[in-house]
């Protein structure tokens, strides 16, 4: 009987992938010289995944430098005319003006709280760590037009609504979730025996987190305020709800432009938009690297 029950609970296990032996039986250690197949390969298909992904942000920008008024590809020419047109044009740098000025204040405010979540939750262990943990996904997992109909609805009864300071705390509530994920990843690969060491030389603890702590932890603050900046900046069903006259977000007013048809002059500010979330990129890496400013050094 036993032998029956244990060649029935085998049976999963004896089970394998169908192709399993097929990809076994491929040699990608060969190769031409010192390059070897896999490595090829890898390369190969590394490169089609970014071309993949990257495709529509070409497409967008080669559009911009094209002098033709249509979207037409590819480029015929080379011109700087919509760039010229989009700052002529006062209402997209008004746009321009009001998303940077509630987008700093948006990373300010949601870095702020993002920081005293992270520090309590990677620092303390208290009985709703688990819940507070959890509660910082929230924004992520509700869809953020459902998210930003519910922010409409909280913050009229307190007259937020159509202003720079309800936008802003608005974005704050989105860009927790990423603010408080990099401050965290920072705070797990911190290591703790050097706060024991300053204490241990006769510093207190203010001091201790002030010359030791905060400084450790700064790369990923700095990361969690870009990462801040790049997703207010760029939302749009959040700000198409808390918008207000005289105040249209550039998201919004490129929405509201495309209802009319597309043009260059999109492309252009489009360009414009991935050139300042390059920069961000930019900056991070080059005084920080990706890896030392997540906490991965």
């Amino acid at each position: 009987m036993s032998t029956d029950t244990d060649s029935e609970s085998g049976v999963g296990r004896s089970r394998s992938f169908r192709f399993a032996r097929g990809l076994d039986s491929v040699d990608l250690s060969g190769g031409v010289g010192s390059v070897s197949v896999g490595r090829v390969l890898y390369a190969v298909l590394l490169t089609a995944a970014f071309t993949y992904l990257l495709l529509p942000v070409i497409f967008a920008v080669l559009i911009s430098f094209n002098p033709s008024d249509l979207y037409a590809f590819p480029p015929d020419g080379f011109t700087l005319q919509w760039y010229q047109a989009v700052f002529e044009r006062s209402a997209w740098v008004s746009s321009f003006l009001v998303s940077f000025q509630y987008s700093i204040i948006a990373t300010i405010i949601g870095v702020g709280l993002s920081s005293m979540a992270a520090y309590a939750i990677g620092r303390f262990d208290f009985r709703f760590r688990s819940l507070l943990d959890a509660a910082t996904f929230l924004p992520l997992m509700i869809p953020q037009i459902i998210l930003g109909l519910a922010l409409l609805l909280f913050l009229q009864h307190f007259g937020l609504v159509g202003n720079l300071l309800g936008l802003s705390l608005a974005l704050a509530v989105y860009t927790t979730p990423y603010a408080t994920r990099s401050i965290l990843a920072t705070m797990h690969n911190f290591d703790r025996s050097i706060e024991e060491a300053a204490m241990n030389l006769g510093a207190d603890e203010i001091q201790t987190f002030l010359r030791v702590t905060f400084p450790a932890l700064l790369p990923g603050l700095l990361t969690a305020s870009i990462f801040s900046f790049v997703v207010s900046y760029s939302n749009l069903q959040i700000a198409v709800f808390l918008q207000g006259a005289g105040m249209t977000p550039i998201p919004v007013r490129i929405f509201a432009q495309m209802q009319f048809g597309a043009s260059p002059v999109i492309a252009a500010v489009a360009t414009i938009n991935i050139f300042i979330v390059l920069l961000a990129i930019v900056v991070v890496e080059r005084f920080f690297g990706a890896a030392e400013a997540l906490g991965y050094s």
